[in-house]
């Protein structure tokens, strides 16, 4: 009998216990949880403005130590002050000097070089750039060379901030928070190279905010020739070919041609058309011997930097694989019921992915996806979307600038914006917006 009611009063007893252990296994679920949470970063909106306006600081007191201090043309750290802008400053001489031959000539075209800026005489440029760049520098060489950097770095600063400023003002951004919209652009670190380069790439960028524009106002003939100033380095121009002609935008496709053949033009009318010639003898060279423009690896950031680990019997087919593979996505994005920012701003990251030759100053060009992907996150995903999109991009912003490729021969940069393309297309492909959302004010959304 007391064994009997021993037992009875176990098992009444064996709720509650269950119930303790259930409440236990809770808060140690909560308590991990909190831990995990603990260890993202940013943590908030005041911890990502801080850490964005801290990187700005660092990163341009650095440029303007880089491209002022010594008196020569050579930064104090050694190498030439906007070293690709050498190459431009060069070729835009010989146009305005009407020495278009020389343009494609290596031999003729060093020799310029070092007569322009003697100290560039260790660097050596192959001549890869479409002679309409020649065009668009030849203004800049009246000046001496290191005026003509100041000009161009400048120019380069007001069109981003001219981009920025009205792509976010379009969404309700600039009101809520511009602090932090102005560190974060100033704090890419695409854009600190872009500069310290003096490189050209912010013309693409611009190509591709006219292309939007155009889009927003139902004009796809003028974003077709907006998107023909991409010509200028036609690599970014794979996905978008591509795409366009697989959904059949064929004013996109015309406007495109009579921006291309108005460039030409002017190229053959003002350098001769024998420059177009020599271009194009040009060009088979390049292809065959891609290995020697080549950087460094911790500076290549699309899927190539993937494949080129591999031997070229495998990694070339694998990369027109991947490429395929990205411009189906795009395409099937781009038919979608999607608004013309998220269209735009994954065919812009499959743009960057497939790129054979992508450098960091060129990854620039992800301002704009970064804005319009975002928008739809914060006015969709809710605030775990919201939080994961900007803990992803944060730490695109610190492997964009840490060079983990001397680590482990990849910049996981090249990861994360794959995972952001997949990310976003599924995103795309599984909603279908029947409404156009107010902007949403990016410290609202994100707090």
């Amino acid at each position: 009998m007391e064994a009997a009611t021993s037992l009875r009063e176990d098992q009444d007893c064996l709720p509650s216990t269950i119930t303790v252990m259930e409440r236990a296994r809770k808060l140690n679920v909560d308590a991990v949880r909190r831990r995990v949470a603990n260890w993202r970063w940013p943590r908030s909106v005041r911890q990502a403005r801080a850490h964005a306006i801290l990187a700005a600081i660092v990163l341009w007191v650095s440029a303007i130590v880089t491209l002022t201090a010594g008196s020569g043309n050579r930064s104090i750290a050694g190498p030439l002050k906007g070293a690709d802008f050498v190459q431009y400053y060069t070729i835009g001489s010989l146009a305005r000097t009407h020495h278009g031959e020389s343009l494609y000539n290596f031999s003729e075209l060093h020799s310029a070089q070092v007569a322009l800026v003697p100290e560039s005489g260790p660097e050596l440029y192959l001549p890869v750039y479409p002679p309409q760049a020649a065009l668009l520098f030849a203004p800049l060489t009246v000046f001496p060379y290191r005026v003509a950097l100041l000009i161009w770095t400048t120019v380069t600063i007001a069109l981003l901030a001219v981009v920025v400023y009205t792509v976010c003002r379009s969404l309700g951004w600039t009101s809520s928070d511009p602090v932090f919209v102005a560190a974060a652009a100033a704090a890419f670190p695409p854009f600190w190279s872009l500069i310290l380069h003096g490189q050209c790439t912010i013309v693409i960028l611009v190509g591709f905010w006219a292309g939007s524009l155009a889009l927003e106002r139902h004009r796809p003939f003028l974003a077709g020739m907006a998107f023909g100033l991409i010509l200028l380095k036609p690599q970014f121009a794979i996905v978008l070919a591509l795409t366009t002609l697989l959904c059949g935008e064929w004013f996109l496709i015309a406007g495109a041609l009579v921006s291309i053949a108005i460039q030409v033009s002017c190229v053959g009318l003002l350098l001769g058309w024998q420059v177009l010639k020599a271009y194009a003898t040009f060009l088979p060279f390049m292809l065959k011997n891609t290995d020697l423009l080549e950087p460094k690896p911790f500076q290549t950031h699309s899927l190539s930097t993937l494949t080129h680990l591999m031997p070229t019997w495998i990694g070339l087919p694998l990369w027109i694989a991947a490429t395929a593979a990205l411009v189906l996505c795009t395409a099937k994005v781009w038919k979608s019921e999607a608004s013309n920012h998220a269209r735009l701003g994954i065919l812009m990251i499959a743009s960057l992915l497939a790129n054979p030759h992508l450098i960091i100053y060129d990854v620039t060009i992800l301002v704009l996806p970064l804005i319009w992907i975002g928008v739809d996150v914060l006015e969709q995903g809710g605030p775990d979307g919201a939080q994961r999109f900007l803990t992803m991009t944060y730490w695109l912003f610190v492997t964009l600038l840490a060079p983990t490729a001397f680590a482990i021969k990849l910049q996981v940069s090249v990861l994360l914006m794959t995972w952001m393309f997949a990310s976003s297309v599924l995103s795309v492909l599984r909603q279908t917006p029947s409404y156009k959302a107010d902007p949403v004010p990016l410290t609202a959304a994100i707090s």
